[in-house]
Order: C-alpha cells, then structure tokens, then sequence
C-alpha cells in the first residue's frame, strides 16, 4: 500500500498547515492496528490526543472547586495572625544601616591611601626646601633643619618684632 499522502500530510502537520479534516484523516490512520514500521513512531502521539479528547470534567467539577475554595478562604481568615517583633521590624533598617556603614568604611580606607601617597610627597619637598632659603617680597623666611625638628624663622622687613615657628614632622 502506498502510504505517501499520510507522508505529505505529516510534513504539512508539522508545519501547521493542516486542515481540521486532514487532521481527523491523519487520526483515523494511526487509530488503526496496521501502520507501517516507519510511522509507527507517530502513532502513540495520535493515540494521546484521542485519549485526551475522551476526558472530561464531571458536571458537579464547578461546584465543588468552589465549596473547596470558599473552605480555604475561611481557614485563611481564620489562621492566628502573628504580630511582628520590633527587631523584625526593624531588620531591614539594620540591614542598610550596615551596608552603608561597610561602604563608608572602605571609602575611608581608599581616602586615607591616598592621603598618605600625597603626605610622602609633601615630605619630600619640605625636604629639598628644608635646605634652600625662601625670600618674600617684604618679608624674609630662613629654614633651618636640624634632624626631626624643622625650625622656619620669620624676619620682616621692619625691625620693630620678630617671629619665629616651630614644627615637628
């Protein structure tokens, strides 16, 4: 028996290009008990959509989803609310209270990095000034380094005070 026009029907079936009585054609085939070995693999596929057109829902099936759905509704309504804790309440708010504190935390660590590099290169031009001598318009400052201790003396132009700074490192 030539089994071709099942064949075509099956490629168009795949595409969705089938018609609802070409569909019923391809069911009635594979209903039958002599299908060829080749599409005997589609059969169990025709099979399953027969037998899940012969199911069906029974007629009190509306009402008693309703009675179970109104029986939980009640047991919902009747369930003992449990009130919350303060430190449940306020779980959240410790939450973000510590992210923010963390990220804080580690933006003062990077800003301290920082500010140590630009500490070290503030000491070394207090060191390479240390021993030269700075003239002001007006005013005099003399820098003398002894060890530790940097000694700046202010000598202004009028003679009438004098001031002198002293810092450490």
């Amino acid at each position: 028996m030539d089994y071709k026009y099942i064949v075509q029907l099956l490629e168009r079936y795949w595409e969705c290009q089938t018609t609802l009585e070409e569909e019923a054609i391809l069911r009635k085939f594979f209903a039958q008990s002599d299908i060829p070995a080749s599409l005997l693999p589609y059969a169990s596929l025709f099979q399953a959509e027969e037998d899940m057109a012969k199911e069906h829902l029974s007629n009190d099936f509306e009402e008693r989803l309703m009675k179970r759905l109104a029986e939980e509704h009640l047991q919902n309504q009747q369930a003992e609310i449990v009130p919350l804790t303060w430190t449940q309440r306020l779980r959240p708010l410790w939450r973000a209270v510590a992210s923010v504190a963390i990220v804080l935390t580690i933006g003062m660590a990077v800003q301290q990095g920082f500010e140590r590099g630009d500490d070290e290169a503030t000491d070394d031009v207090k060191a390479t000034t240390a021993q030269s001598e700075v003239t002001l318009p007006g005013d005099s400052i003399e820098v003398i380094s002894e060890g530790e201790v940097l000694e700046a003396v202010l000598t202004p132009a009028s003679s009438d005070s004098l001031a002198a700074v002293t810092t450490t490192k």
